[in-house]
């Protein structure tokens, strides 16, 4: 291949990683109830409802837990519904600068309390939660729609944690599950 070639494909792919870091760099959290709005009906897999009663959808509440406290304190956090060390796997985009405040206009946004979201796996929505864009998987991917994998999950679930048990990803993935059945597969992987 000439080297004229080589240089021309090399500079596409650059600008395509940057365009691409660019959508992201631009998207915004939308929360879990804008999420919801499209992925609540029983027909399409209820992703909301199911997200509503994991762990996850309660994994800020954990942190007030007798327990916590406890693993806080042996580790010298005074509240770990504060401190950044236990909230960067308990709440989404847990940065204090995102925390309860509205981030789309028109949106709510996310607060502490809903925990771990939908955007936590799978990124900020705001570039992606339209319905033509999520009716082509490839396009939301495009638009910043994260498809998690392991290594997604274990920046959270690993022995960092203090409370740390073994992960298994193909079980917790199973547990979790809430695809589109009209699909066949994740309506929002």
């Amino acid at each position: 291949m000439k080297f004229a070639n080589k240089l021309a494909i090399t500079a596409g792919v650059v600008g395509v990683l940057a365009l691409q870091s660019q959508v992201f760099a631009q998207a915004q959290y939308v929360g879990a109830e804008a999420c919801g709005k499209c992925h609540k009906r029983e027909t399409t897999g209820n992703q909301l409802g199911k997200w509503q009663e994991s762990k996850h959808s309660k994994a800020f509440a954990t942190l007030a837990t007798p327990e916590a406290k406890k693993i806080a304190a042996a580790k010298g956090i005074a509240d770990p519904q504060k401190d950044q060390k236990c909230l960067k796997c308990h709440v989404t985009a847990a940065t204090a600068a995102q925390i309860a405040k509205p981030t789309v206009e028109g949106e709510k946004g996310f607060v502490a309390e809903d925990g771990v979201q939908c955007e936590t796996c799978h990124g900020p929505g705001s570039q992606y939660k339209a319905r033509k864009v999520m009716k082509d998987k490839a396009a939301a991917v495009a638009a910043g729609l994260i498809v998690p994998d392991e290594k997604l999950c274990k920046t959270c679930h690993n022995p960092e944690s203090p409370s740390h048990k073994e992960f298994n990803f193909a079980e917790m993935k199973k547990k979790i599950d809430h695809t589109n059945p009209n699909k066949g597969k994740a309506d929002a992987e």
